[in-house]
């Protein structure tokens, strides 16, 4: 039965943390209470319109499309404190003109009123008024804001100036009744008003929540938008009545109101029809040469690209596979498409700026004739119907990864081309996610931090897990979930979870439209001033809009800076797709570890263990490595299992003989999603277009269209001759495979790129590590990796790789190579800015080198190199190589720096010499005063000071025989650890906070640091007992157990596909690096290299050696096995050994140098994480 009232005044969750109706539960709430319509007016904006419109159109609901617009007291742009704040004015588009007027409206509230919030004025609501409807508001409207401040002259002039603009026709009365006292007072003198210039009123109920029940709820809510507490009393919150009524109820509270008040609503509701259809007017227009269509001129191009690959002659696979790729393209009517990617593609070639083509896309041999992605995915079993499928029409996605100088350019260029109007950037919704609503919910509720952080760190790193996904995999977080305290907590985190937290502009989706974007999408402007879409990625695509993703990668700008050096250096002119994939010094490099800087493996530590174990010797095994470093194979145990059959420990099976021909490159093991495809087609005869819709229905958990999927698998596998039961079992087992297998043309794209750069790294290391310290020069945690890369990779390569400090006569801008040095740039140098680099590097280039620090003064612009830039560079070393010392140079500054700016300054008004020579008149010359120089430590921790990082040298360089072999762990690889696992780490104390526990004892959180990062370790009160002067300074061996860092926010991955959490270690030993190796050995390691392995005479010599030297160190054997990497065995007790110097001896004249060493490796609690075997 429909009901005689239609909410007209409703916030979603697009009003940020204001509005809690979700528009799936708007539409649900029509349907249910026989509402013919529903309105939407979110404030300010209209992120949700279209997804209310097609949402409700296909539940039978009218949608009605609005904006609650905030409204400037003056002029939009007018931006001044003291004008007020804006008012509200309830806006309803009533057909697909007023759907276009109120998209313009909004838009220019962004891009020309915002001032706090976006806002518009009478100006141009008069200009795109048509087809709006529009009411006068709620309690923050215009009219009655001023009725209530006893202006009611002004309040009736604002009344004439909106009937005026929108015509009487089209302006509503609004009135409302939620039991404040304000509208209390202004409300009965609207309804005289409206009387008085014959208005209709129309009843409202301001919806910020659905239901009743959801006060509680949206009362949080407004609390984590606050940031304050439920308990405190001065802050902003609702009565219960902003929810959406009851026809009954708002008659009862609107009853001193006119009865048409209700009955108007559905008055508006039967005016407001819209109706959108754009078609293909939304693409925009790609001008092909006359005589040619868009389908015909994209085959011209892509058999022209191929034919110039292949020597003018295609094979008849090359041929048929593109002719079908063109066909569907031609029938999805996408040919426009790929020839606009062809063309800024195209653009980017020519500017010489890399590139590199990822996700699907890269499995579509016409984009390869295109020259968009550089490989042909043909060789790699790469499917087309992945990218697109005529059974599964979805607009293809081509993501494209610019070098980050370059793709501004880019998009700069699709502005010029397509018109400045109709390129934009695309919104991207942060949301509250799992591990976010509780903590949220928990701050808001005052719960205890320790009893939040115990739930949220059991709550897996998965992106985009849900509460109930994390219930129901996790018992242990279930369990206290549902313990009576957490109760209130867990039921509002769930109610919470997925709101819309706060919108900003995606990093690389870009929007191309055929005229205007402001004719199909709202828009907004971010914090950064970036235009951009209203509706995020996959509603513009529902729109009709033109999406590209376009990243800005500085790994690519890093390649690229690399290439240049070596050209210069080598004068080798590298192009990327020239390098060869069978490349042995590259994987070698790879197995080793030596991961730093490549592109997806240098951001998880825990790839280390990956790479080392799984030593990948070509491509396809390499190209597993993305696909397989992700949650689920990893937790499924899907990651190790590769590994180890790869390494020959476990048989390769498979759970079907038909699976065989689809995973015999993978070991047995389902990787790829195309491998899922192929099996549907092998075993169940599916065509690949089908297996598609498979393997997206396992992907999306679509239970409705997965059990049909399965019913189909089943039936075709029993008519190719496979039992149903063997059907049943191989759908069953490679239904959570699916689920998280990759797309197999995404990481062959992202492996090229990886593997392309380890190339690049193992041939060209200095070049390679500069390019790489120019691209992070910022972040002085990286740089601190790089650089202890630097000398592991030199001790790999068998190369002297020597990182230069800065200096003011060599250094330049970037980090460059001089040989087998690598000279430090001195955009890395903290305080010296980009005009001071180019002030330096300007005036070196006109006088030559400086001679010294007061020639420096006097020759640079000190009005861009200051003080504090030549302070920086004096305690970076830059000055080094010139007379004095650092300490000298910081206390003669002052004199120097004075006297340069008087010759300066009497050079700038152009005084001469007496002699009348034209030379400058000689300028007193400062002699550096006495000092006492620095000693090493101060020396070296001013630098960091200034650098963020040591180059000269390191205090913890002298311990690393300790590190190597008392140690389980590195700030690096600390991530790699199991929570709660037992570690032992050297470091230097940088920073201590002396910490009073509630009962009155002392602890501590220190900051550590070792070569090649920082971490934070807590001491709690038993272990601060003997942990001695906790100093900065003091260099320390510390045992403890792993935690979450919860003081410190996650970081993301490059690529954005996980969270990274930091670590921090909760102490339970802390002792001085001096006493470690007599507090600690416990064993003797012997490494017996590979050539050895199997030299019976050999083993049999150390047995006799040992037994000779009895002792009570444990034997170790680091056995190097070409299948196997590192086993580590633990001899028998029998084999207890002393250290000595004859032991050292007779075992290095065995195995060789640095053979044998001592360590603490038997009374770690954590063991060793390469292959492992105990007592042999």
């Amino acid at each position: 039965m429909a009901t005689e009232f239609v909410h007209l005044h409703n916030h979603s969750e697009y009003s940020m943390l204001d509005g809690a109706c979700r528009i799936e539960d708007m539409i649900k709430w029509a349907v249910e209470n026989g509402a013919p319509a529903v309105a939407l007016t979110d404030h300010g904006n209209m992120f949700g319109a279209w997804e209310l419109y097609s949402k409700a159109t296909k539940a039978g609901v009218n949608p009605i499309v609005g904006c609650e617009v905030y409204v400037a007291p003056g002029s939009r742009r007018e931006k001044k404190k003291g004008q007020g704040g804006p008012y509200h004015l309830t806006l309803l588009a009533e057909d697909a003109t007023g759907y276009q007027n109120l998209l313009k409206l909004v838009s220019l509230g962004y891009t020309e009123g915002f001032y706090s919030r976006p806002r518009v004025d009478m100006e141009i609501l008069r200009e795109y008024h048509a087809g709006i409807i529009a009411l006068t508001g709620c309690i923050q409207g215009q009219v009655p804001q001023l009725l209530c401040s006893n202006r009611r002259e002004e309040g009736i002039q604002n009344f004439k100036t909106l009937m005026e603009i929108m015509g009487k026709d089209n302006l509503y009365v609004e009135v409302q009744n939620h039991y404040i006292d304000k509208e209390l007072e202004a409300y009965p003198v609207m309804a005289q008003l409206a009387k008085e210039f014959n208005l209709p009123l129309v009843a409202t109920n301001d919806c910020h929540y659905l239901h009743k029940s959801d006060h509680e709820m949206h009362d949080v809510l407004l609390c984590i938008q606050t940031r304050r507490t439920v308990k405190e009393q001065n802050r902003l919150r609702f009565d219960n009545h902003f929810y959406f009524k009851s026809v009954d109820e708002m008659r009862e509270a609107l009853k001193d109101y006119p009865p048409e008040a209700i009955s108007n609503t559905l008055e508006i509701a039967n005016r407001c029809n819209l109706k959108l259809d754009y078609g293909e007017s939304v693409m925009p227009r790609y001008e092909v040469p006359e005589g040619h269509t868009n389908d015909s001129y994209l085959k011209e191009l892509c058999y022209q690209g191929l034919k110039e690959k292949y020597g003018g002659q295609l094979s008849e696979p090359i041929r048929q596979r593109l002719d079908y790729e063109l066909d569907t393209i031609s029938k999805t009517d996408y040919s426009g498409y790929f020839l606009i990617v062809w063309d800024y593609v195209k653009y980017a070639h020519k500017q010489g700026y890399p590139l590199s083509a990822r996700g699907s896309a890269a499995s579509s041999l016409v984009l390869y004739a295109l020259d968009v992605i550089t490989f042909n995915p043909m060789d790699y079993d790469c499917l087309f119907e992945r990218f697109l499928n005529l059974e599964r029409i979805s607009p293809p996605d081509i993501d494209i990864d610019f070098a980050d100088r370059a793709r501004e350019h880019v998009i700069n260029y699709l502005r010029e081309k397509y018109g400045e109007d109709s390129v934009g950037k695309v919104a991207t919704f942060a949301t509250l996610g799992a591990k976010a609503a509780i903590k949220d919910v928990g701050r808001a509720l005052e719960v205890p931090l320790e009893d939040v952080a115990k739930l949220t760190e059991l709550i897996p790193t998965i992106p985009g897990i849900t509460l109930d996904e994390a219930l129901e995999k996790v018992p242990e977080f279930q369990a206290l979930a549902e313990r009576p305290e957490n109760k209130e907590l867990m039921d509002l985190s769930r109610s919470v979870e997925g709101m819309k937290r706060h919108v900003s502009c995606h990093a690389s989706a870009i929007v191309v439209s055929n005229g205007p974007l402001t004719n199909f999408a709202p828009l907004f402007k971010d914090k950064h001033d970036q235009v951009a879409t209203q509706f995020e990625g996959k509603t513009v695509e529902d729109v009709g809009i033109v999406k590209f993703d376009s990243l800005g990668l500085r790994s690519l700008t890093e390649i690229y800076d690399c290439l240049q050096m070596v050209k210069a250096n080598h004068g080798k002119d590298i192009k990327l797709e020239d390098i060869p994939f069978d490349d042995k010094k590259t994987y070698s490099l790879i197995s080793r570890g030596l991961i730093a800087g490549l592109f997806q493996l240098e951001t998880s530590s825990g790839m280390y263990r990956v790479v080392t174990q799984m030593k990948p010797d070509n491509f396809e095994q390499f190209t597993t490595i993305p696909a397989l470093y992700r949650p689920g194979p990893l937790e499924s145990g899907t990651m190790q299992d590769f590994i180890d059959r790869k390494n020959r420990l476990k048989p390769v099976q498979y759970i079907h003989p038909s699976l065989e021909s689809a995973l015999q490159n993978t070991y047995g093991v389902c990787v790829y999603q195309e491998q899922v495809m192929q099996i549907a087609r092998d075993m169940a005869g599916f065509t690949l277009g089908e297996a598609d819709i498979l393997r997206s229905a396992m992907g999306k958990k679509d239970a409705a269209l997965l059990q049909a999927q399965r019913d189909k698998f089943i039936e075709g596998a029993v008519e190719n001759g496979i039992t149903q039961q063997e059907a049943e079992n191989v759908f069953t087992q490679l239904e959570p495979f699916a689920g998280y297998a990759f797309n197999k043309s995404h990481t062959v794209a992202y492996s090229m790129l990886a593997y392309r750069m380890a190339y690049l790294k193992a041939h060209y290391p200095h070049e390679f590590m500069a390019a790489m310290m120019t691209g992070e020069a910022a972040d002085s945690l990286k740089i601190t990796r790089y650089r202890a890369e630097c000398k592991k990779l030199a001790e790999f390569l068998e190369v002297d790789i020597n990182l230069i400090p800065p200096d003011v006569n060599s250094s330049s801008r970037a980090f460059t190579v001089d040989g087998n040095d690598i000279c430090f740039g001195l955009v890395a140098v903290k305080g010296v800015g980009d005009g001071a680099i180019d002030a330096i590097v300007d005036a070196r280039g006109q006088g030559g080198s400086f001679k010294s620090l007061q020639d420096f003064c006097e020759r640079v612009d000190t009005k861009q190199v200051n003080k504090r830039a030549v302070e920086s560079l004096i305690l970076s070393g830059a000055f080094d190589s010139l007379e004095g010392h650092r300490a000298q140079h910081i206390d003669n500054l002052d004199n120097i720096m004075r006297v340069a700016q008087n010759a300066q300054a009497e050079r700038d008004r152009g005084q001469m010499s007496l002699f009348g020579n034209g030379e400058e008149a000689p300028t007193a010359t400062v002699t550096l005063t006495d000092a006492p120089e620095y000693d090493p430590l101060e020396r070296l921790m001013r630098e960091k000071e200034q650098l963020g990082f040591y180059v000269s040298g390191h205090p913890l360089e002298e311990y690393s025989d300790i590190i190597e072999s008392y140690t389980s762990a590195s700030t690096q690889t600390l991530i790699g650890h199991r929570i709660d696992s037992e570690v032992d780490v050297v470091g230097m104390i940088t920073e201590v906070k002396n910490i009073t526990t509630r009962k009155g004892d002392p602890m501590a959180v220190i900051g550590l640091e070792d070569l090649e990062g920082a971490i934070e370790v807590v001491i709690f009160p038993d272990a601060y007992k003997t942990a001695g002067d906790l100093g900065e300074g003091r260099v320390v061996w510390i045992r403890g157990k792993v935690n979450v860092n919860q003081n410190s926010r996650n970081r993301r991955a490059e690529n954005g596909d996980a969270e990274r959490e930091e670590r921090q270690i909760q102490a339970d030993r802390v002792i001085d690096i001096e006493s470690v190796s007599e507090q600690q050995t416990s064993a003797l390691e012997v490494t017996i290299p590979e050539s050895d392995v199997e030299n019976v005479e050999k083993l049999e010599r150390l047995k006799e050696i040992v037994r000779a030297n009895k002792g009570d160190l444990d034997l170790i054997l680091r056995l190097i096995s070409p299948h196997y990497g590192e086993v580590i065995a633990r001899c028998a007790q029998k084999y207890s050994v002393a250290y000595t110097p004859q032991v050292i001896e007779q075992v290095e004249g065995l195995f060789g140098e640095n053979s044998v060493k001592p360590s603490n490796l038997t009374i770690r609690g954590n063991k060793s994480q390469t292959s492992h075997m105990d007592f042999v």
